[in-house]
């Protein structure tokens, strides 16, 4: 979008050079005039001596107006020109807003994610080390265990404890 504006503004340019050292003129009754600095032309024969000092102050005016006209249309091209280019920025910023809110969203959303993975990792070590625990007691409350397999149950019911705790410290 920048290389067109700029385009066009330097086209714009280069046609008020190529016009820029005389301007042409038509007047209300269609005659095509050729003004350059105080000298004027029609068809190319040079004017001047033989118009009227009416002519030449209307040829003059419509020069005027037309100078005018043409201040008014830059004026205009470089308001609306501006206007896009602040639109441009402001729809910029809004596209990084969306972005930046789309990645809080989704960090959020992997937060939830992570935070409901743990309460079901809490929920299966828990009951899995409640399980144990009651097959150890009733092993224990049996008489089937020996001191050797009561101790590796011991150090098994511990490790499940700590893993207890663990999953808890991540909720």
């Amino acid at each position: 979008m920048k290389i067109l504006r700029n385009l066009s503004v330097l086209l714009t340019l280069l046609i008020f050079a190529s016009c820029g050292s005389s301007e042409r003129v038509i007047t209300d009754q269609g005659k095509v005039y050729e003004v350059n600095g105080s000298k004027i032309k029609m068809d190319g024969v040079e004017v001047t001596e033989s118009l009227s000092a009416s002519e030449k102050e209307s040829i003059n005016a419509l020069l005027e107006e037309k100078e005018k006209a043409s201040k008014v249309f830059e004026k205009e091209h470089k308001a609306l020109e501006d206007a896009i280019a602040k639109q441009q920025d402001i729809q910029k910023e809004a596209e990084n807003k969306q972005d930046e809110l789309e990645d809080k969203l989704e960090s959020l959303e992997n937060t939830r994610e992570e935070k409901q993975d743990a309460r079901d990792n809490y929920a299966t070590i828990k009951e899995r080390y409640n399980n144990k625990k009651i097959e150890f007691k009733k092993l224990k409350k049996e008489g089937e265990l020996s001191p050797n397999e009561a101790n590796k149950w011991k150090e098994k019911l511990s490790n499940l404890k700590s893993e207890v705790m663990e999953a808890k410290n991540k909720i």
